[in-house]
């Protein structure tokens, strides 16, 4: 079997048929090379009575598991371990697959002679308008061979690839049986850690430069505050930490500290949206990331990195290593104000 497509299933009643829609029109030229696996994580809705009702109508390719609820992560592993393909495909339950998914990568696969990943191009998606999120990431060829360590160094300074639904990974590259149990509540950072794993075990890898995700957007981490946001992160980043002799990479440090200083720069941000009591209050969560002991050791990059980072983040940044936890707090007013 060629293709597995695990799909975790919690309360999207709104949205399923749509992304079982453009999984199951594709089936036809694949013949006995695919399953479709509804991962139910617990659904109180009618998520997992409209997943029975998809496998009762092709059983011959959609098994449907019900399951208790633990989250995202635990129920993408779920359906890992009950995966018979060669390829995993992940696809969110409130998302779809472009029309020509499947067969697109059927072809890579060919041309390139089963690589362990490909990656491609995903779409952000309203339900009416789709625009794409991200194009020409390491060629502007249609597709190509791209060496493990471009890869690591996007992974590490950018967002294009982390998202576990922008690949297709072989399924020898996941180490199914993983103890995931420590971040079985993962609030964020779900696709990073996972994506981590992937990466890592695989060997070879192929760009292919098309949109073939629809991810359906909503306000995004930008216009939320969570508390837990940076030090759910940080947990993840001393996973990455103990993958430096692994990947052997000369810039593994100036990496490494992108990666932690995007996120503290955008965890800053982030209080802006939230309804502090106190100016007091506000500060004191600020300096929680300042005394973090993570944050603190990679601020010596701050300028040979600044390039790498949002203009505003870098800014902050370098605010808030110096301490001046009150500007911060007039900047961010400043800009609620503004917009």
């Amino acid at each position: 079997m060629l293709f597995s497509v695990v799909v975790p299933v919690y309360n999207v009643e709104k949205y399923i048929d749509e992304c079982l829609n453009s999984i199951i029109k594709q089936v036809s030229d694949l013949k006995n090379e695919i399953e479709i696996l509804l991962i139910d994580d617990g659904s109180t809705d009618e998520s997992g009575k409209i997943c029975d009702g998809y496998a009762e109508k092709y059983h011959e390719f959609i098994k449907v598991f019900h399951k208790k609820n633990e989250g995202l992560l635990a129920t993408r592993r779920y359906g890992f371990r009950k995966s018979k393909g060669d390829y995993i495909i992940n696809c969110d339950s409130d998302d779809k697959l472009e029309e020509c998914m499947l067969e697109s990568v059927k072809k890579i696969i060919d041309k390139y002679k089963y690589p362990d990943i490909i990656i491609y191009n995903f779409n952000t998606y309203d339900g009416k308008v789709k625009k794409i999120a991200y194009s020409d990431i390491f060629s502007k060829k249609h597709d190509c061979k791209i060496p493990k360590k471009a890869v690591f160094e996007e992974y590490m300074c950018g967002h294009s690839i982390v998202s576990m639904c922008g690949k297709i990974v072989k399924r020898k590259c996941i180490d199914i049986d993983l103890d995931y149990s420590k971040y079985e509540k993962l609030s964020t950072g779900e696709d990073t850690l996972q994506t981590l794993e992937f990466y890592t075990n695989a060997d070879t890898f192929v760009y292919l430069n098309e949109p073939l995700y629809n991810y359906r957007c909503g306000s995004g981490m930008t216009a939320k505050f969570d508390k837990d946001y940076y030090f759910t992160f940080k947990k993840i980043f001393l996973e990455i930490k103990k993958k430096k002799d692994i990947w052997n990479l000369e810039n593994f440090d100036k990496l490494f500290a992108t990666k932690v200083l995007q996120t503290a720069g955008r965890a800053i941000t982030q209080t802006r949206y939230n309804n502090w009591n106190s100016i007091k209050e506000q500060k004191m969560f600020l300096k929680s990331i300042k005394d973090d002991d993570l944050f603190e050791s990679n601020c010596i990059y701050l300028r040979k990195i600044g390039n790498k980072l949002q203009i505003d983040h870098y800014i902050l940044l370098g605010l808030l290593n110096l301490g001046f936890c009150d500007f911060i707090i007039i900047l961010l007013r400043m800009k609620n104000l503004l917009s």
